[in-house]
């Protein structure tokens, strides 16, 4: 009886023994050796993999595949018809793939209880202890680590039309190798239940834990920081109190804005109007070209062999950052201190470009289309109105060749909220409410309304970066900034009231499906920032402290000294499924809900007419309404 086939007995010949006279060949063998090739995996896990569909009598095609691959010159690579008929048999086969339940999740029972002041604040201070003891780790280059988690099983939504689209859509051939070597892998592993548990295992709650911490690979990025920047801005302002923690906290703030302001900073150019601007790009480099983002030099290797060497500034950590700039300068500036000057002239410069002049050229349906998305994975959303996530950058090759969409460029609706949010932020400083770029925002504002008029924000494959639950923590940020604006300037931006639409809907599906079923720490934090920034009522109904209570009981959970474990925060879907996350990053998303939940909840009553809001000013209390506050209900 003929048995059936492994990866290796569908590969080895054709590209360890085959004919590689090309550029990319010699990439797919090279990195066929080192992901493949790997002892542990190839050894503990897939040469045992066979696959049900495959006899040794029917490789013949695979292998093939492989022959053209190894042949393949760049020019192929961007060819759309030879991508389809070479990789269709891959295609077919992932189609064939059925995912397991990963996500566990029960219906929960409501509670009733709602946690004391006292309860909340060792939620807070626990949190605090672990995000400084991992702060002063490095006493001379101090950072907040991240990790990367690369998972072989692939992500869930890679089926046939996925893989073409992506190879298409893909400007690198390295990244397109590894993508087809990922898939091969994946169909092999997920046929093989087996060996497939030996690498993942179901999870509780709807972002996956991260386990696999001796193959973590860690880094800083600007992204990471500009986000945690955020969350201990509003740690500090949740409160009056937090005003001891000054000393301590606001160097920290410092650091994290000034590696993203100044360390990440590059230079680009619009496609269209040639406006040059900065950007923030996740892979800064020295002038000798090292980066300077943490990397080990095994870990940087890593990155370069999964397709990562080369990156591009990104429109998210750009704009998330242009948001930040701008709140710093106004706390500053409102609390009356002394800081680096430097650092706030620098925050100064970069929120002087026409920021909306320069998004705008890249808006799918606005007046230009240099830069459409080449990758459709995030479906079913129309993408009218959106913003791809790359700027653009050209690479030239070692061959003179020149390069465009090195990583391809895709539609994420979380980071167009977070361009949305921005631009709120800055508006009167860019003159958003004006002319073309009033225009450009109601088509970005009408994109976020579709995907959630439309039931479309809850399917997983809606999102590239993030899950729902990022999504709708991200509308509720940019709900509390909507919230500053004025009646007069609400009616111009949003006449239909689509943001007010948009906050029911995400309320209900906190309530209904986040609150409602069994969560994990990572979830019951963004589910309870989201209830709190989006402002749901009734707020003592056991809705927000149901999420409370999830994190006061995963207190401990983490390993060693950590207080929680590592999530999934935010993810890449290609090459393959990769989970970004850390303990202390968890820490710093449960610190920013505890400490919103804390002000929420003891206050009653919110000034929102006439004079100054507390969304005025970045949802930081202000003593001078402590003594207008009505009915401060202690915790029960």
């Amino acid at each position: 009886m003929t048995r059936n086939a492994n990866l290796y007995e569908i590969c080895d010949q054709p590209i360890l023994e085959g004919e590689c006279l090309t550029t990319p060949g010699f990439n797919l063998r090279f990195i066929y050796r080192k992901l493949a090739g790997h002892p542990a995996l190839k050894y503990l896990i897939l040469e045992g993999c066979r696959h049900p569909a495959i006899k040794l009598t029917e490789i013949s095609p695979y292998q093939e595949m492989m022959r053209k691959a190894m042949r393949a010159s760049a020019d192929n690579w961007q060819d759309p018809l030879w991508i389809q008929a070479t990789f269709g048999c891959l295609a077919r086969l992932l189609d064939s793939i059925e995912n397991p339940p990963w996500q566990q999740r029960e219906k929960a029972e409501r509670t009733d209880d709602e946690q004391t002041q006292a309860e909340l604040q060792n939620i807070i201070d626990s949190c605090l202890q672990d995000i400084l003891r991992v702060w002063d780790k490095d006493k001379n280059d101090p950072w907040f680590p991240v990790a990367a988690q690369v998972e072989l099983s692939g992500d869930d939504h890679m089926d046939g039309r996925n893989l073409i689209n992506i190879l298409q859509g893909l400007g690198s051939f390295e990244y397109k190798n590894i993508t087809v070597l990922f898939a091969f892998i994946r169909c092999f592993l997920m046929t093989n239940p087996a060996r497939l548990r030996l690498i993942r295992k179901p999870y509780r709650g709807i972002s996956e834990s991260m386990s696999a911490s001796f193959s973590w690979i860690w880094h800083r990025i600007a992204f990471s920081d500009v986000n945690f920047f955020e969350h201990l801005l509003v740690f500090l302002g949740s409160d009056t109190s937090r005003r001891e923690h000054y000393a301590r906290i606001v160097p920290i703030l410092e650091n994290l804005l000034r590696y993203c302001v100044c360390s990440s900073q590059e230079w680009l150019e619009t496609p269209n109007k040639h406006i040059q601007h900065p950007a923030i790009t996740c892979l800064p480099k020295d002038p000798e070209g090292r980066p300077l983002c943490r990397l080990s030099e095994a870990s940087w290797q890593k990155k370069r062999d999964l397709g990562f060497g080369d990156y591009i500034p990104d429109t998210d950590t750009t704009f998330l950052t242009l948001a930040m700039a701008r709140k710093w300068l106004d706390f500053v500036q409102r609390e009356q201190l002394t800081v680096d000057k430097g650092l706030l002239e620098a925050c100064e410069s970069l929120l002087a470009y026409p920021w909306v002049e320069i998004i705008s050229e890249y808006q799918v349906g606005g007046k230009y289309n240099s830069n459409p998305p080449t990758i459709q994975i995030t479906r079913p959303l129309d993408y009218t109105g959106a913003v791809p996530i790359w700027f653009d950058k050209t690479f030239r090759n070692d061959d003179g060749r020149i390069t465009r969409e090195m990583l391809g460029n895709e539609i994420c609706p979380g980071h167009n909220m977070d361009i949305l949010d921005a631009i709120l932020v800055n508006r009167k400083q860019w003159s958003a409410l004006e002319g073309e770029n009033l225009a450009f925002l109601q088509r970005l504002l009408d994109f976020h309304h579709r995907a959630f008029a439309s039931g479309n924000f809850r399917h997983e494959t809606a999102h590239k970066y993030y899950l729902p639950e990022t999504y709708v923590y991200y509308l509720g940020r940019m709900y509390q900034t909507y919230g500053t604006l004025d009646d007069v300037d609400k009616c111009i931006l949003d006449p239909e009231e689509k943001i007010e639409d948009m906050r029911r809907i995400a309320q209900q599906y906190c309530k209904d499906e986040l609150i409602g079923h069994s969560l994990n720490a990572f979830d019951a934090a963004l589910a309870v920032s989201a209830l709190v920034l989006l402002e749901y009522e009734p707020r003592h109904d056991g809705v927000i402290a149901a999420g409370l209570k999830v994190l006061s009981q995963a207190m401990g959970e983490g390993r060693g000294r950590h207080l929680y474990r590592a999530y999934e925060w935010n993810r890449m879907r290609h090459p393959t499924r990769i989970l970004v996350g850390s303990e202390v990053s968890t820490s710093l998303f449960v610190l920013r809900a505890c400490s919103e939940a804390m002000r929420y909840l003891k206050n009653e009553v919110t000034i929102t007419q006439g004079g100054v809001t507390d969304r005025e000013c970045g949802g930081f209390e202000i003593p001078l309404f402590d003594s207008l506050r009505t009915a401060d209900k202690p915790f029960t």
